[in-house]
């Protein structure tokens, strides 16, 4: 992939991680609530709001990793391991979802969460690479 592409999708993720870090940590109901109308206009679960913040500050710390690489992958368009190190915890985030989603409580936001994340994962590294690490 060209550099000025990798650097063009570093600084637009760098950008959309650092912003949804920001909401997550300063209004996470507020986020949670929105997210759950979403979820409710097409008929699926809502995710509770109780214990927002602890789980806003988890978030906001998942995000605060995500937003650190995407800036590392703009600012080092050559360095392989950074976009590689992002796939991972996007798959992660995924899988957890996913998992969550399908296994624990089928709640919209899980669903979009995993999605979401899912194909942020493969949009930064082929399947294989992932794991490679």
């Amino acid at each position: 992939m060209k550099t000025g592409t990798v650097k063009f999708f570093g600084l637009a993720m760098f950008l959309t991680f650092a912003a949804v870090g920001s909401l997550f940590f300063l209004a996470p109901e507020t986020v949670l609530r929105g997210i759950n109308a979403l979820g409710r206009s097409l008929g699926m679960n809502e995710s509770p709001l109780h214990g927002a913040d602890f789980f806003s500050v988890m978030a906001s710390a998942y995000m605060a990793v995500v937003t650190v690489l995407a800036w590392r992958i703009f600012r080092s368009p050559a360095v392989f391991a950074y976009p590689l190190l992002l796939a991972q915890a996007k798959a992660a985030s995924s899988v957890f979802s996913l998992g969550a989603f399908f296994f624990l409580r089928p709640d919209f936001i899980l669903l979009l969460n995993g999605v979401v994340d899912g194909l942020s994962a493969l949009t930064h590294v082929r399947g294989r690479d992932i794991l490679a690490l």
